[in-house]
């Protein structure tokens, strides 16, 4: 991992993780599991690190699941899918990398294994966030361009770009409201 990644995880994030944490809390719905967290701890939540593909609760545990960054880490993706499903009563949000196409040398320094579409998580609602950072990326891995701190005008920039909404970006948000009767 580099090094602006690690400052990330010690608490002081940007715009990126700044607003993927207000969206995500906005959208909790009574009992939560934040799955892979990390440090970013969602308070009131039950928050944990590991256990995919087999978590110790029983069907239909928690009202919300949220795994933020977590299945594109993973060989076995699709089961600890189906494995937040079973644990989810009314709603699963995922998010992960999107565009294979994308998909670069700071990718693999952060060990993932694949970057994701809307077609991969049929039945989900899906959106894709942070539109304004696809040419960021694809500039940086055409040229390899190292990853840098952002001055804090462009990181409130960053921050204020991230709430407008198109149809593409680095980023799925992928949401599966469940039918408790159906599971």
């Amino acid at each position: 991992m580099d090094r602006l990644n690690i400052r990330w995880l010690e608490d002081e994030p940007n715009f990126y993780f700044k607003y993927k944490r207000e969206l995500l809390e906005s959208m909790i719905e009574g009992s939560c599991l934040n799955v892979g967290c990390g440090s970013h701890m969602i308070e009131g939540a039950v928050n944990i690190n590991e256990g995919l593909p087999s978590l110790p609760y029983e069907d239909n545990a928690f009202d919300t699941v949220i795994c933020s960054d977590v299945l594109e880490h993973l060989n076995y993706d699709k089961e600890a899918l189906e494995e937040l499903l079973r644990v989810a009563r009314k709603k699963l949000i995922i998010t992960v990398p999107a565009y294979g196409w994308l998909y670069g040398n700071y990718d693999r320094l952060l060990r993932h294994k694949r970057r994701y579409t809307a077609r991969d998580f049929p039945g989900f609602r899906t959106r894709y966030l942070f539109w304004f950072l696809v040419p960021v990326l694809l500039a940086r891995k055409v040229f390899s361009l190292k990853h840098r701190p952002l001055p804090e005008a462009v990181d409130s920039l960053f921050f204020r770009l991230s709430k407008v909404q198109f149809n593409f970006g680095t980023t799925l948000l992928a949401v599966k409201d469940k039918d408790a009767r159906n599971g």
